[in-house]
């Protein structure tokens, strides 16, 4: 009996001892083939990121809002009724957005179903009493030169002929055998129509709205906190939803026209505006992503927003230290002018870091750390 223990307990030594040698080999092996998958996946992520070494440079401080993208008032034209009659549209086109041409007919104005306020009567009765005054006025100039008649007869005939010919001018460069056309004054788009197909209108009378494409407005909305900040503001960037290009005022032949002194009545902000050449893409009424730009720091560091990354609200870069790791460093932010953001805490000059391709390293040092063997 003694011996049938002794013989087992040995040869659970000789199983325990071969299991253990089995896992230390397989331990190894796994730890070789880690380091060539992180070879080669570091080899791998050499071409698709970028780095940048930091330098203390002129920065320009700024502040992150929101705005809307305006129509210069200065460019909206309304076009109205030069006579009375029922309206009518030249095509099917006249629908908000839609790009017209300078001189382009867009209406025409008609009295013909009317017994009253008639067009054509009308302007055939200017043409008449244009020509009756003329003539009174002709025979006038011949008189008043003999002293036929008096100066105060002279006048009054001058002044009637004058005023049958500025009616007659008025109407005769719109009118037609369908009545008084309506053109576009210049080239732009339709913003609004005001009028429908068959209703009737009287001179002056708005019919269309249209915006020349000359300049469009940026407006800002700003805390009041920021105030003592607004007349160093000279330039602002901006971002809309639709499109990834960062719009720089600088560049657009742009101007801040003027900030507001108060609060508006139904907002908690200050407006800034910003005039700026017309540009096709900029749809009116975009909401925008603004950054306003303010006074020049001139050693700061800064690090460009594409390596910007954010964990639980906090943000980090990626730093490449002597050994060519990347190691997270979280950071405290300043202002950012929507390509790069003020580093106030957590890098130091000429320290490297990785200025875009981070989320492919987090990702990399997601997919390669391996949780702790056990057997």
């Amino acid at each position: 009996m003694e011996k049938i223990i002794i013989s087992r307990i040995t040869l659970f030594l000789i199983l325990l001892s071969g299991c253990s040698t089995s896992s230390d080999n397989s331990t190894v092996m796994t730890g070789h083939n880690n380091d060539i998958h992180n070879e080669r996946h570091q080899d791998s992520l050499t071409t698709e990121i970028n780095l940048v070494t930091l330098q203390r440079q002129p920065f320009t401080s700024v502040i992150k809002t929101g705005g809307i993208i305006m129509v210069d008032a200065k460019d909206i034209e309304v076009i109205i009724a030069k006579s009375s009659g029922i309206v009518k549209f030249i095509d099917h086109f006249l629908f908000p957005g839609v790009k017209i041409n300078q001189g382009q007919k867009l209406f025409t104005i008609s009295g013909d179903q009317l017994a009253g306020d008639n067009t054509e009567l009308n302007f055939k009765q200017i043409k008449s009493d244009l020509e009756e005054a003329t003539a009174n006025f002709e025979r006038a100039r011949m008189m008043i030169s003999d002293k036929i008649i008096t100066e105060e007869h002279f006048l009054s005939l001058k002044n009637k002929y004058e005023k049958s010919l500025n009616e007659f001018n008025n109407l005769n460069g719109t009118f037609s055998n369908d009545g008084s056309s309506i053109s576009s004054p210049d080239p732009g788009y339709i913003k609004e129509v005001f009028i429908t197909e068959g209703e009737k209108v009287v001179p002056g009378q708005p019919l269309a709205s249209i915006v020349i494409e000359h300049n469009i407005v940026l407006k800002a909305d700003i805390s009041p906190d920021y105030l003592g900040f607004l007349p160093a503001v000279e330039n602002a960037n901006f971002k809309v939803g639709y499109s990834d290009k960062l719009y720089k005022t600088v560049e657009m032949g742009g101007e801040k026209i003027s900030y507001g002194k108060s609060i508006g009545e139904n907002s908690f902000y200050i407006p800034v505006y910003f005039r700026m050449n017309y540009t096709p893409e900029l749809i009116q009424g975009t909401f925008a992503e603004v950054y306003l730009i303010g006074n020049k720091i001139e050693d700061a560091i800064v690090v460009p927003n594409s390596s910007l990354m954010e964990e639980y609200g906090k943000l980090y870069v990626f730093v490449k230290d002597y050994d060519g790791d990347f190691l997270k460093r979280y950071i405290t932010a300043g202002f950012s002018d929507g390509e790069y953001t003020q580093v106030l805490k957590g890098l130091k000059e000429n320290e490297t870091i990785v200025a875009s391709g981070a989320y492919q390293i987090k990702l990399a040092q997601l997919s390669t750390s391996a949780p702790a063997h056990n057997h």
